[in-house]
């Protein structure tokens, strides 16, 4: 008989610490090249910094899809499937993973080329941040497939419980990426040069760190098997169908932040810079958030595959409060203190200012974006989708309600109250839902 999830009935403090610390320190060294391409990038100037934030949104929408949407949906069908003993039905979740990796790494990239010049129009009117973020994209986004794959790849790997092997992949993303835009990315250049080698780097080592988790997942060792005659379309359908409704909830993270972007853009390239550096350190928060939430995916999905739904939602809940937790040291953290990050990666005064005093303002909401994310991952484990994705919708029709009435002329206070507020309803929401209507047990 095929042995279930040792997961289940684990001891949970023990199990939960042993998925969590790879898994966080594997999603930091995962955002770790976004992160530090703003470094390489400052010397270059605002305009380099406002093109690539411009662009930014659209390639955290990508990787949203393919680990956090989609890949969530892969990672809880595979932890359900191994704590039902069903290592068959684990194989066919594999070969659909890799499937979905092309075609939604060669629709992404498509998507991207077509539909982002008409994005930056909206949030720059400057000609040569446009033509440099057209530049980035057009170098980044043909690589699309191979980093659905590196993701997809992954979350499998996290549906079984094995973080330790996605970190190693991140570790290697992160040392290729220092490696290659030290070699590539030079301070005397011209902005277009700049940027493009930048994607270059990007893409060569999202490369590196692809080839090293197909290695990983082509080890004799690996429980879950790739082979093709697992294949159905049932279980193709069932994962597209939870995976897409996750995706919407990325579309709407991202046409925030670009709405975000656009709001404060209209106040000049300076702001467009400042708070799109804001935006991207919260952007980067959602896969330190998915550090624990893999975790939580995991384990809550080997319970419910096991038929111990009430265990499920109880684990859910600790592990959640467990992410606002962190989340909030670390939002209150930068909102002290935003130079640790708005001096590291700002081109000049009036950016760093303006990078700073955003962040004093929505750092603070880190525990509430947490919340929100924190029950999405677990619902992707219990496949209770709704409300979170109802809570971003909410998030994100009140910040678009900024279009309509924020100018040039509206305070920065008032404008950076909005985003807010919605951050705040979009946590409260979610956790008020899930605790009187789905998750009631």
């Amino acid at each position: 008989m095929t042995q279930a999830s040792s997961l289940v009935g684990a001891p949970l403090g023990s199990t939960m610490l042993k998925l969590a610390v790879p898994g966080v320190v594997g999603a930091l060294l995962f955002s770790g090249p976004g992160l530090l391409e703003t470094v390489y990038l400052r010397h270059a100037g605002a305009d380099a910094l406002a093109a690539v934030a411009m662009v930014f949104p659209l390639i955290m929408l990508a990787m949203m899809f393919a680990a956090g949407a989609i890949g969530g949906a892969v990672s809880g069908r595979t932890a359900r499937a191994i704590g039902a003993g069903d290592y068959n039905q684990a194989s066919a979740i594999l070969v659909c993973a890799v499937l979905i990796s092309f075609a939604g790494g060669l629709i992404m990239w498509l998507l991207a080329v077509k539909l982002g010049p008409v994005l930056y129009e909206r949030a720059s009117s400057n000609t040569s941040v446009l033509n440099a973020a057209i530049h980035y994209t057009a170098v980044v986004f043909p690589a699309m497939p191979a980093i659905w794959l590196l993701h997809m790849l992954s979350s499998v790997l996290r549906g079984t419980g094995d973080m330790v092997r996605p970190a190693i992949a991140a570790a290697t993303l992160l040392i290729a990426y220092v490696l290659f835009a030290g070699l590539l990315i030079k301070d005397d250049t011209d902005l277009y040069t700049t940027v493009r080698a930048a994607g270059i780097a990007m893409v060569c080592a999202n490369f590196v760190a692809t080839a090293v988790v197909i290695f990983f997942i082509l080890q004799k060792r690996q429980p879950v098997r790739f082979n093709f005659s697992t294949f159905n379309t049932r279980t193709l359908s069932a994962i597209l169908k939870q995976g897409l409704l996750a995706a919407s909830q990325s579309v709407m993270t991202i046409a925030y932040a670009i709405v975000t972007t656009v709001l404060f853009g209209r106040l000049g390239t300076e702001w467009l810079a400042g708070f799109g550096l804001a935006v991207r350190l919260e952007l980067i928060m959602v896969p330190v958030i998915f550090g624990v939430g893999a975790s939580l995916i995991a384990i809550v999905g080997a319970y419910v595959g096991a038929g111990q739904r009430s265990r499920a939602i109880s684990i859910a809940w600790r592990g959640i409060f467990i992410n606002a937790a962190l989340l909030c040291v670390v939002g209150l953290l930068f909102s002290l203190f935003p130079g640790m990050w708005c001096n590291l990666a700002g081109s000049d005064e009036t950016v760093i200012d303006n990078c700073s005093l955003s962040l004093r303002f929505i750092a603070p909401t880190y525990a509430f974006l947490a919340l929100g994310l924190g029950c999405y991952f677990a619902s992707q484990g219990l496949n209770t989708l709704k409300y979170p994705v109802l809570g971003a919708l909410l998030r994100l029709l009140i910040v678009t309600s900024g279009l309509f009435w924020v100018t040039d002329t509206t305070s920065i206070y008032v404008t950076l109250g909005l985003v807010v507020f919605a951050v705040v309803a979009y946590g409260m929401f979610v956790v008020i839902m899930l605790k009187y209507r789905a998750w009631v047990s």
